[in-house]
């Protein structure tokens, strides 16, 4: 009895009150992108109106009313809309649909970590509504959110077939990751990852009936393109360089969150000791042909992109000296990892080819950078913050400070003359 008083303690706590967060944020219009997700949403509401009278090709010129991204998110909110004539009541249905993103993110830690206890992995898939980002989109309907949601049940089917071998899971996995891709293109890159593993599981006839399967789940994203001349236009980087040093920056960001685990840093700090004179002579390398090569008009532009620490370098000094510590950070620990596990060579190179923009917000990462740690592949960055309630917590903690320093910094406007995103 006392247990079961304790769970219910901790639910009211760690998964109520987060929830609670969310709708007392949507009375108050919040928005911790510093104003980025309200105007996305803004700006693309007429195509949602649009969409809601089956005007889907209406405009054919490179007008800023027509979305970059393909149009799955809009239809899902045209068709809120058709139903309560009202922008609010829209957003707020939209609210209670995001909520599907921490169900399935337990959903899938429960079937990857199925020996650690539930309640641990309950309080940490309900942490990530604290995430500035992730309830910016939530109360902001916003396509990263919706592809990040479908992604999440795109993997559950996924580690359901692995533990099943049930064969409408794969094809319910690449079904939901296809709904992923036409909210946001960028999840494209992910059929690699999947792809690959049916490769090496699969006969050759059920991987050519899965090959087949995705060439007509393209069909209807070829078509749009061919419709929407604006998503032709996509702007792609000119610089890999600076996507290096960017990315990298970013993932040092998140690391973080997960370093400050005990047991994940002993590792590391065993893993750096490990570390021979020639591998630490071409991490070294690597960053100083990066720097070299590294255009910093791309980053210095508006100030636009760039990540926590870029504005923090920028905020504080004026120039990019923390910045590029944290790529050099970044560039140690991503080294260690791989290392370590070869399986996060892949997941890196995913993450990279997903962040190929002209200029890279955190936004594009937050929080699908840890979504995929925890939920790829069991690894131990992620099973040791699950191992005990307390590491939970201190992550959890971490999570929370973070929308804390969000929230002053919008309250007070810190970084108002800072375009972009802290």
């Amino acid at each position: 009895m006392n247990k079961i008083y304790q769970n219910c303690i901790i639910i009211t706590i760690f998964v109520f009150v987060p929830i609670l967060s969310l709708f007392i944020g949507f009375y108050y219009d919040e928005d911790l992108s510093t104003g980025g997700a309200q105007w996305d949403f803004n700006v693309t509401w007429p195509v949602v109106l649009d969409y809601s009278n089956f005007n889907f090709f209406e405009a054919k010129t490179l007008n800023l009313k027509e979305p970059r991204h393909f149009p799955f998110h809009y239809i899902i909110l045209s068709f809120f809309y058709q139903i309560f004539k009202q922008q609010d009541l829209v957003r707020l249905t939209y609210l209670i649909f995001s909520f599907l993103f921490p169900v399935f993110l337990y959903l899938n830690l429960t079937n990857i970590y199925y020996n650690h206890k539930k309640i641990i992995i309950l309080v940490l898939s309900f942490s990530f509504l604290f995430f500035p980002f992730y309830r910016s989109s939530a109360l902001w309907p916003n396509a990263h959110l919706t592809a990040l949601i479908f992604f999440l049940i795109s993997n559950y089917f996924y580690l359901k077939f692995l533990k099943s071998s049930n064969s409408k899971c794969k094809y319910l996995n690449l079904l939901f990751l296809a709904f992923a891709t036409y909210s946001l293109q960028t999840y494209v890159v992910i059929f690699l990852f999947y792809l690959y593993n049916y490769f090496i599981l699969e006969k050759k006839i059920s991987f050519f009936k899965l090959i087949s399967f995705c060439c007509i789940l393209g069909i209807p994203p070829i078509y749009f393109l061919l419709q929407n001349e604006r998503m032709l236009y996509l702007p792609v980087t000119q610089n890999y360089f600076y996507n290096l040093a960017n990315n990298f920056s970013i993932f040092f960001f998140f690391l973080l969150f997960l370093i400050s685990n005990k047991l994940n840093l002993n590792i590391f700090i065993t893993l750096f000791k490990k570390l021979k004179v020639k591998e630490i002579t071409f991490i070294l390398f690597f960053f100083i042909i990066t720097i070299y090569n590294l255009d910093i008009s791309l980053l210095t532009a508006n100030l636009r992109g760039g990540g926590f620490f870029f504005k923090l370098s920028h905020f504080i000094l004026n120039n990019n000296f923390i910045f590029l510590s944290s790529f050099f950070c970044a560039s140690f620990l991503i080294y260690a990892l791989i290392k370590h596990d070869r399986r996060f060579l892949y997941f890196f190179l995913l993450i990279n080819l997903m962040g190929l923009n002209y200029q890279i917000y955190q936004k594009y990462f937050e929080p699908l950078f840890l979504v995929m740690i925890f939920t790829l592949f069991n690894n131990f960055l992620a099973s040791n913050i699950l191992t005990k309630f307390k590491n939970v917590l201190k992550f959890y903690g971490i999570i929370l400070a973070y929308f804390f320093l969000s929230l002053i910094n919008v309250f007070f406007g810190f970084t108002k003359s800072l375009t972009g995103f802290l």
